[in-house]
């Protein structure tokens, strides 16, 4: 399989760049962290699942910002320079986060809510590697990005 890396359509990087950043940056910030975790806690309750978030301590707080950080700053990154080895990268990584998704769901009893997160994760990993991945050039380089 060869990878067409200087071929990728960087409005397609830069648009899950985007979609990642309604996330990321409210995990970045521990007051707008903590109402992200209620608010997905509270969907869980509508899934039949425990509508409250149990008490979050201070170490897993800073990992939950330290995360969001992090992402964030992917974000940024992707979203200034959208190049394909960062779709490689982010499809990838998408791929891997919707397993880590699953596994903390059916294993370790995580709110099933986070399944939700798949659907964004897996849109994204196919759109991205299938920019990397395809055969042909797009129909019109002209203009594309």
């Amino acid at each position: 399989m060869q990878l067409n890396l200087d071929r990728v359509r960087r409005r397609k990087v830069r648009f899950w760049a985007i979609v990642d950043s309604s996330v990321s940056y409210t995990l970045a910030l521990p007051p707008l962290a903590e109402h992200f975790i209620s608010l997905l806690y509270y969907a869980n309750g509508k899934m039949g699942g425990d509508p409250v978030a149990p008490p979050i301590t201070s170490l897993q707080m800073f990992f939950v910002c330290l995360s969001g950080t992090l992402i964030a700053l992917w974000c940024i990154a992707r979203y200034l320079k959208p190049i394909g080895l960062f779709a490689l990268l982010d499809g990838w990584g998408r791929v891997w986060v919707s397993l880590l998704i699953v596994w903390f769901v059916a294993v370790e009893s995580a709110p099933r809510v986070l399944l939700l997160f798949i659907i964004t994760e897996m849109l994204g990993a196919v759109a991205q590697l299938h920019e990397v991945y395809r055969r042909k050039p797009p129909r019109s380089s002209a203009g594309a990005d």
